[in-house]
């Protein structure tokens, strides 16, 4: 009986090495589902966005808190007071995004605070005092 046996490689490529690492390495290291805390009521869920809004700093409260009206345009931009005439915040997802804006000239007349481009409008100075204050909480440098 004569058996027949396949060629051996004498060499292994980088490719096969990287592949066989790849393939190592992905064997059970994410966990894709969401867990629920031992008893929540409440479903886990991937996607949740952390609002700029009301973030762990909250600063839709505090200018809320200042007595300054307040209009939710969108998930990321704030109108206080009137329309056109009071100041408009626009938040973006960091505060190199709102620095580079600005940088770029696609927010002229803006100021930085942070993640947020206050634009500001016609907006009085006690108003931009306290917008100023706002989201100035938690910024670093």
């Amino acid at each position: 009986m004569s058996s027949t046996s396949l060629p051996v490689p004498r060499r292994v490529g980088p490719a096969a090495i990287a592949l066989v690492t790849l393939a190592l390495t992905g064997c059970g290291a994410v966990r894709v589902q969401p867990t629920t805390p031992a008893g929540s009521t409440t479903l886990a869920s991937r996607g949740k966005i952390d609002s700029p809004l009301t973030d762990m700093h909250n600063h839709l409260e505090c200018l809320k808190d200042a007595r300054l009206t307040v209009d939710v345009l969108s998930p990321t931009k704030l109108q206080v007071g009137a329309a056109e005439a009071g100041p408009t915040i626009v938040f973006t997802p960091t505060a190199g995004a709102a620095q580079a804006q600005q940088i770029d000239g696609n927010a002229q007349a803006a100021e930085v605070i942070g993640t947020a481009l206050v634009y500001p409008n016609q907006g009085s100075d006690s108003e931009l005092t306290s917008i100023e204050n706002c989201l100035a909480q938690g910024v670093q440098g």
